[in-house]
């Protein structure tokens, strides 16, 4: 209770802070407003002047624009003070002096005429009046101007219809000192609604400090869980790299039946692990900023015929009926392997969560100047509370037991990163029971004249010079291995000096090198050695860190770029045709 009302105290006096800091803020506009007061002054003074001629009516015009320039040029420095009660004292000495001079030219009010005394009670009453707004109702402050002002002119206007014998010129000083009481009422009001007003701005800037505190705490999170997945995925990847490598070795070797089918379900293995791993790289590379978006007009039907026959027989094996509804010739404007990668995020997920006997539907058909991609299946549906969810990283639904073969649940992640890359809007509606439907609105495009598609050289290339750089010889001694299979000769190096050394006394026809070597080394300075001795030699990195900031380093320097574990097909494609 003790630390509750201490807090609550704490709240009160920054509060009170507030408020005085504002009203600082009123002042400091007062202060500046007083010099267009000048010529009201000038008015007094003429009146005064012809009242009583002399030198006393400009003299006191002179000391009445010394104190609005002190005024002016004084309250800046009090306002912004590290004290501020102190400083409102001081202010409030300031305020009262200025409202004794301005009200000097009483001393001569008998001797005014009838339209004299009402310009000076005219003048001398609205400035009380607006002291009231430029102090918001701050009593310390709107009374030590306002009292110098109204009460001297009560009195100057009992004595001067006592003088007269004027009843009512004396009830006129009692109506001012009634004007005065109301004044304070009025400008108590307004204190309150100001603090109100200041309390309610308090609370919106508690509010504004506490969201920023919020969104730095969580983009450090996401900067940590980004860290945490290149570090985890980049220390997986390196063993299963190795694995990956040596079952494609194996692979190329004669084998006996028995012994080709444990190299296939070791090969099978490790593709679902690599899959695993995969997802975790898009979800960084997404992140980085690295995926760039190639828009041109790419054959919607065309696409989504060619993914239905390419997850026809993995429908087939869970039992799933897979139906296709797609118009002709939809042309659409999108980069085709990025909606290619969401399409098959959604179907994968599609047939997970339906069950055998159930069914998936590819649909695309035209709707205006748009196209609608859709997915949808009749399995367990989600509820409304959580379909927001779905779309986090590492949320799954109805996978309580982390079954690993229904995934990460990382695949709704990545199509709503993909769709926010592509510009498609992205809509999903499902019920529990009655499955779930998610469309893609694809803008359209014009058609493109028909390419005639020559077929790839598949030969595999033999008989070429490599370096092999990498800081873990289990890496080394594994990839040596696949490349002799290949009929390459393979050099072998652990460091950027190694593989200088080497490319000073081996031609060399390729350049294979880890990203991130020991010692703080980088794949990036070892190329540059080699291309010391050998400027031509292509080079090719590889990494298993899916940290973003690597992946911007290594795509920047244009050297290409392969994720580990390394497929054999991956890196068949990379090699340089034989020499």
């Amino acid at each position: 209770m003790a630390e509750v009302a201490g807090s609550a105290g704490q709240v009160a006096q920054v509060q009170a802070l507030a408020h005085q800091r504002f009203v600082a803020s009123f002042l400091l506009q007062s202060s500046r407003s007083q010099l267009a007061l000048m010529p009201v002054n000038a008015l007094m003074a003429f009146v005064w002047h012809q009242a009583l001629p002399g030198w006393a009516p400009w003299l006191w015009l002179s000391l009445a624009y010394a104190v609005a320039l002190w005024r002016h040029f004084c309250t800046a420095g009090l306002v912004s003070g590290p004290d501020p009660q102190q400083s409102f004292r001081r202010i409030g000495w300031m305020l009262l002096a200025s409202g004794l001079v301005q009200s000097a030219p009483l001393w001569s009010f008998t001797s005014l005429s009838d339209a004299g005394r009402g310009t000076v009670t005219l003048i001398l009453i609205t400035l009380a009046t607006v002291s009231v707004v430029t102090t918001s109702g701050f009593k310390a402050v709107f009374m030590a101007f306002a009292l110098p002002l109204l009460v001297p002119l009560s009195i100057a206007w009992v004595v001067q219809g006592v003088s007269s014998g004027q009843t009512a010129t004396v009830g006129l000083g009692a109506v001012i000192v009634l004007f005065v009481a109301f004044l304070h009422v009025v400008g108590k009001h307004a204190s309150t609604v100001f603090v109100e007003s200041c309390a309610y701005r308090f609370g919106e800037q508690q509010m504004n400090l506490e969201l920023t505190r919020a969104l730095n705490v969580a983009d450090e999170a996401n900067r940590s869980k980004t860290q945490f997945l290149a570090a985890a995925s980049h220390d997986l990847r390196q063993p299963i790299h190795s694995m990956n490598v040596l079952v494609a070795a194996l692979s190329l070797r004669p084998l006996d039946s028995p012994t080709r089918e444990i190299v296939a379900l070791l090969g099978s293995v490790n593709q679902t692990l690599s899959k695993q791993l995969d997802t975790l790289l898009d979800v960084s590379k997404l992140d980085a900023g690295v995926i760039q978006a190639e828009f041109a007009a790419n054959r919607l039907d065309a696409l989504v015929r060619a993914h239905h026959a390419a997850i026809g027989p993995l429908a087939a094996q869970r039992g799933v009926h897979l139906e296709l509804e797609v118009d002709t010739d939809l042309w659409v404007h999108t980069d085709g392997a990025l909606l290619v990668r969401a399409l098959s995020n959604l179907s994968d997920n599609a047939l997970k969560y339906t069950p055998r006997g159930g069914t998936v539907l590819l649909q695309a058909k035209a709707q205006g100047q748009a196209v609608l991609l859709c997915v949808a299946d009749n399995g367990i549906g989600i509820a409304a509370e959580e379909q927001e969810r779905v779309f986090r990283e590492f949320y799954q639904v109805g996978n309580v037991e982390r079954d690993r073969s229904k995934g990460l649940g990382l695949g709704l992640s990545i199509v709503r990163r993909l769709c926010l890359l592509l510009k498609i809007t992205l809509q999903l509606e499902s019920a529990p029971g009655r499955g779930t439907a998610v469309t893609l609105t694809l803008p359209r495009a014009e058609p493109l004249p028909p390419v005639i598609l020559v077929s790839a050289n598949q030969n595999q290339p033999r008989g070429l010079r490599v370096l092999v750089v990498d800081d873990e010889a289990m890496v080394r001694d594994s990839t040596r291995l696949l490349l002799q299979e290949l009929q390459c000769t393979v050099h072998l190096a652990d460091g950027v000096a190694e593989a200088g050394r080497l490319a000073a006394t081996h031609p060399l026809d390729l350049v294979l090198s880890d990203l991130r070597l020991r010692a703080g080394e980088s794949g990036l300075a070892a190329i540059e050695a080699v291309r010391l001795y050998q400027p031509q030699v292509p080079a090719v990195l590889i990494t298993g860190d899916t940290a973003p900031d690597r992946i911007r380093e290594a795509q920047s320097a244009g050297v290409p770029l392969l994720f580990k574990p390394v497929t054999l097909d991956d890196l068949v494609a990379v090699l340089p045709p034989s020499q």
